[in-house]
């Protein structure tokens, strides 16, 4: 393991910023993946994660099981992390809406930038997200349609489901769609609830991971099948928003089958403590994401469904 220094910032009043990478078995001919961490100060499970995967690998490499090149970077964003911040606490930018970024442009640019420049030539690159609202979701693989994709790919992960769609204009911006561009076979695991960690899924995701380094030939390991991966599109998923604000108490799991009529949580009104709302499922399918902060606004997001219907 090589432990080494893709970016040092000086700061005027505190430590500069560091942004480190391991890299694992760099002279091995085999296939070549890198794994990027917290890119935002609030995505504490995905660091998480990251070192965790930096401790196994690192004993992997000793007993001679690592066939390919790995490199990993655990957090990008130090100094939100440390402040908890989510962005970048000087300007609020958000540094995964930077790329393939801009040397001589603003910082955040040119952390992209220079971060960028580090993870070219790689055959797969996996980006580790949190949601980007007030939600905790079931762990999977999201891949935007840029025609350089790897369904294929991203099937061997095993994980439940796989979130297949088109490309918004703000993603063109963004690190997975420029790696794609850029001819690595890029992919984002999604999970966790921003903020926390949760270190069962922290463990699924850890073995996802392995499992598709070991699938891929990058990892000479015997590992165990996950699941047969479903691919959802943006048509199988129903979102249902609360009609209403108050404090919001749901009634199933990440994960869980439900079915159509069944009660899925209620909101009560955050003074008087009348029941305002319940929220009742409106067909059969599994629940992928639930908001998960106790109080909710109007119009919020309180449940997305991946459905067949």
């Amino acid at each position: 393991m090589r432990r080494f220094e893709i970016l040092n910032l000086k700061s005027p009043n505190r430590a500069p910023l560091k942004v480190e990478g391991f890299l694992f078995a760099e002279d091995q001919k085999g296939p070549s993946i890198a794994i990027v961490g917290a890119m935002s100060g609030d995505n504490v499970n995905q660091l998480y994660v990251a070192s965790h995967l930096v401790e196994y690998l690192r004993q992997k490499e000793e007993e001679g099981k690592i066939s390919g090149k790995i490199l990993v970077i655990p957090a990008v964003n130090t100094y939100a992390l440390n402040m908890g911040e989510k962005f970048w606490p000087l300007d609020k930018t958000d540094i995964n809406m930077m790329f393939p970024g801009y040397k001589e442009g603003e910082t955040t640019q040119r952390i992209a930038a220079v971060l960028f420049e580090a993870l070219q030539g790689y055959d797969y690159g996996i980006i580790l997200e949190g949601r980007r609202d007030q939600g905790m979701c079931l762990p999977y693989v999201k891949i935007i349609q840029s025609g350089y994709e790897d369904l294929d790919a991203a099937k061997e992960f095993g994980m439940r489901f796989i979130h297949y769609r088109p490309y918004s204009p703000i993603e063109t911006v963004m690190l997975q769609y420029n790696w794609q561009l850029w001819g690595t076979k890029a992919m984002s695991v999604v999970f966790g609830k921003n903020g926390t960690i949760d270190p069962n899924t922290s463990d699924e995701v850890q073995g996802a991971l392995v499992r598709f380094m070991a699938k891929r030939g990058i990892l000479g390991l015997a590992v165990f099948d996950g699941y047969e991966s479903n691919i959802i599109e943006p048509e199988h998923i129903n979102i249902l928003k609360a009609s209403c604000a108050g404090i919001f108490e749901s009634a199933v799991a990440c994960g869980t089958h439900i079915y159509k009529g069944e009660t899925l949580g209620r909101i009560t009104d955050a003074l008087s403590g009348k029941k305002i709302e319940k929220i009742v499922a409106p067909c059969d399918g599994v629940i992928t994401c639930q908001y998960s902060h106790p109080l909710i606004f109007q119009n919020s997001i309180a449940f997305r469904i991946a459905s067949t219907d």
